[in-house]
């Protein structure tokens, strides 16, 4: 698939990834918290075990249960729990400047992990989409504050940790197994671990169809779609370029928000935006034509 279609279902998942923080309010209104993290991955689930006999078969090596284990763990598991957790705790502000730091994150790790070079480009985007997350957030309304914003982006700051380690596992395995069956191995992991609390939490008095709709948003929507699509690019292109395009969920977030829920933006929150979009052109623009691949693969020792 060429680059630059990769590229714009980057930026299209990554939309849909930001619209999950307006749903995620719908289906708080019905579910506790344990049911909302269970339906995420379980749809998700339904949907890879039907799936499951269309996956190509690894090239199991020995010991590679850890990392499985390890990818699953870090994202969706832990990364959910903090990010959810750790916006009750902080502002939407606050934690929109923290999440921006997994660019740079990801991006360092690949650096030592795999000996990825970062451009001088790629890292003025970097900055450039970075510094766009933290002109929006920073300038959001007034009132948006946590009981404590200290724990709570340590909690943030925790779910970048998770991003992090998630994605240079998904580039280290994906030269042996297809991309399909690390991301059914991601949310059939997740769904053991939420499994039991949600069985424990008691069960919602009503489930009308916005509710069923969120948690099929979520779940089939972000879970699915969304990791299908950033896993096969990381297969493609360097990690630090699939990762940059975090810094859209915040932006969508708002943009979303405007349309779906009549919020406004500011004019500074709009120049933000428009630093973002800049930012991720400026830095995802391969270097040269099938780059992408051919560094993976020397990343990977292939």
């Amino acid at each position: 698939m060429p680059t630059a279609f990769i590229l714009i279902a980057l930026a299209v998942v990554h939309i849909i990834w930001g619209g999950g923080f307006i749903v995620l309010k719908i289906a708080q209104q019905y579910f506790s918290l344990e049911h909302i993290l269970l339906g995420r991955v379980a749809l998700a689930s339904v949907l890879y075990l039907c799936l499951w006999r269309f996956i190509p078969k690894p090239q199991y090596r020995k010991g590679d249960w850890k990392l499985l284990g390890l990818l699953a763990l870090c994202e969706p598991f832990l990364l959910f729990i903090f990010e959810t957790m750790g916006l009750q705790y902080t502002s939407a502000s606050q934690g929109g400047m923290i999440v921006a730091c997994v660019p740079l994150t990801v991006a360092i790790g690949a650096y030592f992990a795999y000996g990825e070079r970062i451009s001088r480009r790629c890292l003025g985007g970097i900055m450039l989409a970075v510094l766009g997350v933290a002109v929006v957030s920073v300038f959001g309304e007034a009132g948006e504050h946590g009981a404590n914003p200290l724990f709570g982006n340590f909690l943030i700051f925790c779910a970048v940790l998770s991003a992090t380690c998630y994605a240079l596992t998904v580039k280290h395995l994906c030269s042996r197994y297809h991309f399909i069956y690390l991301s059914a191995v991601q949310v059939f992991g997740a769904t053991l671990l939420f499994l039991p609390s949600a069985v424990l939490a008691p069960a919602p008095e009503t489930l009308p169809w916005e509710a069923i709709g969120a948690l099929v948003y979520m779940g089939l929507g972000i879970t699915f779609l969304v990791y299908f699509v950033i896993n096969y690019a990381l297969t493609r292109i360097k990690a630090a370029h699939v990762i940059l395009f975090s810094n859209l969920i915040p932006v969508s977030t708002l943009l979303l928000a405007y349309l779906v829920l009549g919020e406004t933006l500011n004019a500074f929150q709009y120049g933000g935006a428009a630093m973002v979009l800049c930012g991720v052109l400026l830095a995802g623009a391969p270097e040269e034509a099938g780059a992408g691949k051919e560094e993976f693969c020397a990343a990977a020792g292939k």
